[in-house]
């Protein structure tokens, strides 16, 4: 770009990792933070290596430092501004964090995710191989599971079912059907016939979720309520669907497959209309450049991995006083530990 002065504005100058502050602030004022390669040795590695858990001291003070001259040179170009600034015109937020017990089915499908062979071996990885090597078992004998899969590949799609799992039991139930689904619901034969016979239903019935209960507490019991739900899932927000027709509730939903012209429409209806309390939203969709200025009721059905996702989509909701609420599975779950 040919120009004398560059400006760049962001929200997130930083949300992955330091590379992406370097690249920012060179494309600003270009070689101000040294090559890449440079910004990493003197300020990336040290930061980074002095975050970890076994840090040592030398490390620790290394990193340290490395962050105070980092801020230090950015002060000649950064200018940061705070909501604080700006704290007491912002309306108040009650944040709160709900722990939603599981329902019997759920805890139950839970466990039978639990006891699968596959869980079993990765549960079992960290010990002693029994054939006397010495070596831990996933090192040793048991490096594949019984399908030629390495145990290493396994950890993440079991949290994502286990996620789905206390999000919604009806999640498993895609329609390719995978290896792990079948397996689990083999033992609920009833709840299967019951998805494919009468899935509006099935979907919508909150024994099958107990996050399902404590929304809908949320959405009928109170009075002049505007409710923005978020969810990361857009196959939850169908299951939230159906339990929205299922109760007759008048919402409106905006997801990636919302149009331009539409989500303005939406977001202009829910703020304005009496009649339409609840909006379904796509986190990754309504995260950026919608203001929900009508809602006092926000609600992260999934609350991400990452809390900057988070504080993006609920800062949408800015016209009164908020009620944040964060759903959360009992402590027993691993997806609530993570």
């Amino acid at each position: 770009m040919r120009c004398k002065v560059r400006i760049g504005l962001t929200g997130t100058i930083l949300q992955n990792n330091l590379e992406e502050l370097w690249c920012f602030m060179d494309w600003a004022i270009p070689g101000c933070l040294g090559s890449l390669a440079g910004f990493k040795n003197r300020f990336s590695d040290p930061i980074e290596h002095g975050q970890k858990h076994t840090v040592t001291k030398r490390a620790l003070t290394e990193g340290r430092k490395a962050v105070q001259d980092l801020a230090e040179r950015l002060s000649r170009w950064f200018l940061r501004r705070t909501k604080a600034l700006i704290s007491d015109q912002l309306p108040k937020k009650d944040d709160r964090v709900v722990y939603c017990s599981l329902t019997d089915f759920q805890r139950t499908v839970y466990r039978a995710v639990l006891d699968t062979d596959d869980v079993i071996l990765l549960l079992r990885s960290s010990g002693k191989c029994h054939c006397g090597s010495g070596r831990l078992r996933n090192k040793c004998c048991y490096k594949l599971n019984a399908d030629g899969v390495p145990v290493r590949h396994l950890y993440f799609s079991y949290l994502a079912i286990l996620r789905k799992v206390v999000n919604h039991v009806a999640l498993l139930q895609s329609k390719e059907g995978t290896t792990i689904c079948e397996q689990v619901f083999r033992k609920f034969p009833d709840f299967t016939a019951r998805c494919k016979q009468a899935a509006f239903e099935a979907m919508s019935d909150p024994m099958y979720s107990g996050k399902m209960k404590v929304s809908y507490s949320i959405t009928l019991s109170r009075r002049k309520t505007k409710v923005l739900l978020f969810s990361l899932s857009t196959k939850l927000l169908d299951v939230l669907e159906s339990y929205c027709m299922a109760e007759g509730l008048e919402y409106h939903r905006l997801d990636g497959n919302t149009k331009s012209k539409n989500r303005v429409k939406i977001v202009r209806e829910f703020n304005s209309s009496r009649d339409v309390s609840l909006c379904l939203v796509s986190t990754l969709a309504g995260g950026l450049g919608l203001n929900f200025v009508g809602a006092n009721v926000v609600v992260l059905f999934d609350p991400t991995w990452n809390p900057a996702n988070d504080l993006q989509w609920t800062a949408n909701a800015s016209c009164m006083t908020v009620i944040l609420s964060k759903f959360c599975t009992s402590r027993y779950t691993t997806v609530q530990k993570i």
